[in-house]
């Protein structure tokens, strides 16, 4: 029986109507039923937020930003839900058995349900701690770029075949795998503009694009399905997408624990962030280690990963500073959202200032509601104090930025005791900014 509460049904507009996973379990979970499974198309849109590309402004209303888009493909609801089963077997039956047989179970940690009570904030701290207890190290951060769009289809089959071990993929899992890399889609803004927006939809209390599957397929026939044609590349935001990319890196996997393993260093991975430790005293010069940088790049280039050049590069922790190897230069390291110099460690610079920046928005458009529709009082406080406050500690069930700041800085001195954590210092003052926002006083102990 498939847990409900992790087989939530999705509220958003798609071919298909919504569906509750108990009344379509006995499909969803038959093999055979899902070897002839016919998928639909995935609803492509454009998600484009603000990148912050300049820290030395203490003004975050005037720091200049740059427009990143990301690429957000998801699917029809039943299609996500043979998605995320299989993906549970794809973890839980055999890609943790299978790191745990080559010995880099503690190497990858993202999007691992064995690995659930942990997060970004755990990872990071282990990694910190453990380069602050060698003394002296060498640290190998990298970054792969495009990680989803340049996966290599021919080289995840085999991968992929590998890890559930069979010679050749059986039908169901090849027909997840061609849904996967050959998958067709529909642009969600030419869907607006041919059948309606979303709004319209939901204004009319209609919960899917179309009355039933027969009507889209007449509207497909008019309306040709654009398709992956390359012979790479892998839907980001389905539910077996983070699954088949961590099997993808297996083989590089494997040959960076070799070479940590030969230096009594450690490798850890996370999604497309790396990251090699080795203590100095194992490296018997500088040429050493150099060897070891372009061996990791061979690897990669080897198994059909690009690294991103700015964001791939070799340090030096020594006397409690970080030194950039190639520049000589005094540096830091950069890993999952944390900042650490050699002695201190805190939030990327550009977190707390979205954090800000968000705050600043929401409280502007609450103000322009007001104003326009002659109220006497502020709307959505609730959501205003349940993110911007730390009466949201709870929010949603999840709680707010401020709440993950200070289980970070909790985590941080648990695990990195030696280091000098200022998570929380970067939020101090936060309750008198967000009341200079607010424009009055938040009468309550926050």
């Amino acid at each position: 029986m498939l847990d409900s509460t992790k087989y939530k049904t999705k509220n958003y507009l798609h071919f298909d109507h919504r569906v509750k996973i108990e009344n379509v379990e006995s499909y969803v979970t038959n093999h055979l039923k899902i070897g002839n499974h016919s998928f639909l198309p995935f609803i492509y849109y454009v998600s484009s937020f603000e990148k912050r590309i300049e820290e030395k402004n203490p003004d975050f209303d005037n720091r200049p930003v740059k427009i990143k888009n990301r690429v957000i493909m998801y699917a029809g609801h039943m299609d996500n839900f043979i998605y995320k089963y299989y993906a549970e077997i794809l973890n839980e039956d055999y890609y943790n058995k299978f790191c745990i047989e080559k010995g880099i179970d503690n190497c990858v940690s993202a999007y691992r349900n064995n690995k659930t009570g942990k997060s970004n904030i755990d990872f990071a701290a282990e990694i910190v701690n453990q380069t602050v207890e060698y003394g002296k190290a060498y640290v190998l951060v990298g970054d792969f770029t495009n990680y989803f769009d340049k996966i290599n289809h021919e080289l995840l089959k085999k991968h992929l075949a590998e890890v559930l071990n069979m010679p050749r993929l059986q039908k169901d899992w090849f027909n997840i795998f061609r849904s996967i890399t050959k998958y067709g889609y529909y642009k969600k803004e030419c869907l607006n503009k041919k059948i309606g927006s979303d709004e319209s939809f939901k204004n009319l209390k209609k919960k899917s694009y179309f009355e039933n599957i027969s009507e889209f397929r007449a509207f497909q026939k008019e309306n040709k399905t654009q398709y992956n044609t390359n012979k790479f590349g892998i839907p980001q935001g389905s539910a077996i997408s983070a699954a088949f990319a961590n099997i993808y890196a297996s083989g590089f996997d494997k040959k960076l624990k070799k070479i940590a393993d030969e230096y009594l260093g450690i490798y850890r991975r996370y999604s497309d962030d790396f990251i090699l430790v080795i203590p100095k005293s194992k490296i018997v010069n500088e040429q050493k280690i150099r060897s070891i940088e372009r061996d990791a790049i061979e690897v990669a280039s080897k198994y059909e990963i690009e690294l991103h050049k700015d964001k791939t590069g070799m340090y030096l922790y020594e006397n409690n500073k970080i030194f950039d190897i190639s520049s000589n230069e005094i540096s830091h390291l950069d890993y999952l959202g944390f900042v650490f110099d050699g002695t201190t460690v805190k939030m990327r610079g550009k977190s707390p200032y979205k954090f800000y920046r968000n705050a600043k928005k929401l409280i502007e458009f609450a103000n322009d509601v007001k104003e326009k529709k002659g109220l006497t009082s502020l709307p959505y406080k609730k959501k205003i104090y349940g993110l911007c406050t730390d009466l949201g500690r709870d929010y949603n069930n999840h709680g707010n930025f401020i709440s993950y700041a200070k289980r970070a800085q909790e985590k941080f001195d648990e695990i990195s005791p030696n280091t000098n954590n200022l998570i929380m210092n970067q939020m101090k003052n936060r309750k008198k900014k967000i009341e200079k926002m607010l424009g009055y006083k938040i009468h309550t102990k926050i």
